[in-house]
């Protein structure tokens, strides 16, 4: 697997003096730093033989593990086919609304960027919201035998033993000891930030990208293939990540940084030499990127309906806390005892309690890194641990849920437009890589002796390599068993999670809806709280468009909003919110004629051709009332579900 060798630095810097553009033999993560920036009494090593590779069923097994852990977690939706999706909240609705917007885009030769499908007249923005275009065209193929619940499920099922995978690839592409490497890859794709956003945001849990940039990022400083074609496989994974979820782009961006600026001021061939190598692939990734994401960034800043300012702003409290990292919160088993400090400093809501790595984890990963410390990839593995997890604690400090005034890093990004919409929390993700690459990088350093043998030893020099082997082995191995059992202990998740009924039209009602696409109200009133009426109209088929919606819009003054927008007129509007307990747009008015007038001047404003309502939903027996004073009595029931129609004039 490659060379093993301490750099001597005396002989380092002659030989970088003579030949620095050679390509150096630091591997992966090696490429920043000095394998040793200080004198050493250790005694130089002699490059050994690689060991043989492992063939094809271990890494197989593997990967095997990671699926069925996932399986684990979302066994409620793998048995329960169409009939519930993931999660338990609108946001894994959207999510899936989201999803089938993109094959449905694609079959009507319609804007992926944009739909007019909700928040009908004016549309909205898809660019701007969480829209995950790539996993989208990702369910295409799957299209013609399953549904997008179906489609939604799959993607969620392997969303984290994707990222697991990805990173186990990468570190045997590093040359990392397999079951290290497999170890790496575990504790990326199954961290506590997998685990929380794995609750329903599913472009927050598919990370396969980051890894993979982390690789091409290596490979060239290390000048290990073409600089242009490193260069355009680094474009496809940026856009790739933008394309599934552009807030990890922005924080992979930023820890990147802060890496590279370390590998061009610490590599042993030099500043300028790194920066020479690091000119043309950066510039045909750069160009490439920004070619293909042309069109969604100027959807983003000045495409139609795109709002300005941060949708969270620099106040939220999604942030983690200084106990954050020794905390648990509220979806790991086992508390040693601090669950009443978990609920202090959990960050908002149980899916940005991502920044947990418990006690047990902590310590077995610090000896880890600690008797690796003189290698250059655990110095730059620590470093953009130690970066994002700063990072991840937001503009200001907070201890046991208390939030301070003391400036931290941050704070500086909150005045940077585009990135001041960053949730700190999430970099979470970056810092469970960084342990992962640690942990690995540790017990693939604790398997190797200490001096390997040369070629050409006698019997009694091959036996005592062999006994100094099987002695890392065996080292490692336990080690590799202490890391399982403090993972085990500390990380053990409350799977599996809880699934969502989906909800469906009758079949009556589904024949009833008019061709044409037809705007429709419903009720409930379609908004971020109640997402049945997204659920309606996805599992049929995108049909139909709808008044009001969830996703994030512009508001008259110029700024964000994740509600409808005021209907004119608004009784009609106001009264549904009220009687769904969502008095978001004034007192409801009372149901008299002059209602019933103002209801049939919406229904006529905005050409609404269907109306569906819930009679199983609380509040509906008003609303019932009102629009069959306004329309008649309904065209069809069907179960629970009434329904108005027609199909040509606006009822």
């Amino acid at each position: 697997m490659g060379h093993y060798a301490r750099w001597d630095p005396a002989r380092a810097v002659a030989v970088n003096a003579v030949a620095a553009p050679r390509r150096t033999t630091c591997r992966g993560w090696t490429m920043a730093v000095r394998e040793v920036s200080t004198p050493t009494t250790r005694r130089p090593t002699v490059a050994r033989r690689a060991p043989r590779a492992p063939g094809w069923l271990p890494p197989l097994a593997v990967v095997a593990g990671y699926l069925a852990l996932g399986l684990v977690a979302y066994w409620p939706v793998v048995v329960s086919g169409r009939g519930h999706l993931f999660g338990t909240t609108s946001d894994s609705v959207l999510a899936t609304w989201f999803l089938a917007w993109v094959p449905h885009a694609a079959a009507h030769g319609l804007d992926p960027f944009f739909s007019n499908s909700l928040y009908v007249p004016t549309g909205i923005n898809l660019a701007q919201n969480t829209e995950a275009p790539l996993l989208g065209a990702l369910t295409v193929p799957m299209a013609a035998v399953l549904g997008p619940i179906e489609r939604a499920n799959v993607l969620m099922v392997l969303a984290m033993p994707a990222s697991a995978t990805a990173a186990f690839s990468v570190l045997r592409r590093w040359e990392v000891w397999w079951p290290a490497a497999a170890l790496g890859g575990f504790l990326y794709g199954f961290s506590p930030y997998m685990v929380g956003q794995g609750l329903g945001h599913l472009v927050l849990v598919f990370a396969p990208w980051p890894p993979l940039i982390a690789l091409v990022l290596s490979r060239i400083v290390e000048r290990r293939g073409s600089p242009v074609r490193l260069g355009i496989v680094l474009g496809l994974l940026v856009v790739a990540q933008f394309l599934t979820e552009p807030e990890v782009l922005t924080m992979v961006v930023l820890v990147a940084v802060v890496a590279l600026a370390a590998v061009t001021a610490g590599h042993p061939a030099g500043p300028r030499e790194v920066a020479r190598r690091l000119a043309l692939p950066a510039a045909v990734g750069v160009g490439l990127a920004a070619a293909l994401l042309a069109y969604p960034l100027w959807m983003i800043v000045a495409g139609p309906q795109h709002y300005t300012g941060a949708a969270q702003g620099t106040s939220n409290p999604y942030v983690n806390d200084v106990f954050s990292f020794v905390a648990p919160g509220p979806l790991q088993h086992v508390s040693f005892g601090l669950a009443r400090l978990g609920r202090e400093v959990v960050a908002g809501n149980a899916f940005e309690t991502g920044g947990y790595l418990g006690i047990p984890v902590l310590a077995v990963a610090g000896f880890l890194t600690w008797r690796s410390r003189h290698r250059g990839r655990t110095r730059l593995a620590l470093l953009c641990l130690v970066t994002s997890a700063v990072l991840s604690l937001g503009p200001h400090l907070a201890v046991g849920g208390q939030r301070t005034s003391v400036p931290l890093p941050f704070w500086v990004l909150t005045r940077l437009p585009l990135v001041d919409n960053l949730l700190p929390a999430r970099f979470s993700l970056v810092t469970a890589g960084c342990l992962a690459a640690l942990v690995a990088f540790g017990l693939d350093d604790l398997r190797r002796p200490p001096v390997p043998a040369a070629d050409g030893l006698d019997a009694p020099g091959r036996r005592a390599e062999r006994r100094a082997l099987a002695r890392g082995r065996t080292r490692a191995g336990l080690a590799a068993l202490c890391v399982l059992a403090a993972v085990a202990a500390t990380w053990l998740p409350r799977w599996p999670y809880r699934a969502q009924p989906v909800a469906t039209l009758p079949a009556a009602v589904r024949r009833a809806v008019p061709p044409g696409d037809p705007v429709t109200l419903t009720y409930p009133y379609a908004q971020q709280y109640a997402a049945t009426a997204l659920s309606w109209q996805l599992t049929d088929g995108l049909r139909f468009r709808l008044l009001g919606g969830y996703g994030e819009h512009p508001e008259r003054l110029d700024g964000y909003y994740v509600f409808p927008a005021r209907m004119h007129p608004d009784g009609l509007q106001r009264f549904l919110a009220d009687h769904e307990g969502f008095a978001a747009y004034g007192p409801a008015p009372e149901l008299d004629p002059a209602l019933v007038a103002s209801t049939r001047a919406t229904l006529a404003a905005y050409d609404v051709r269907l109306v569906i309502v819930d009679r199983a939903t609380p509040g509906s027996g008003p609303v019932l009332q009102l629009l069959t004073d306004a329309l008649g009595p309904p065209l069809t029931t069907s179960g629970t579900v009434a329904v108005w129609a027609s199909r040509r004039a606006p009822l």
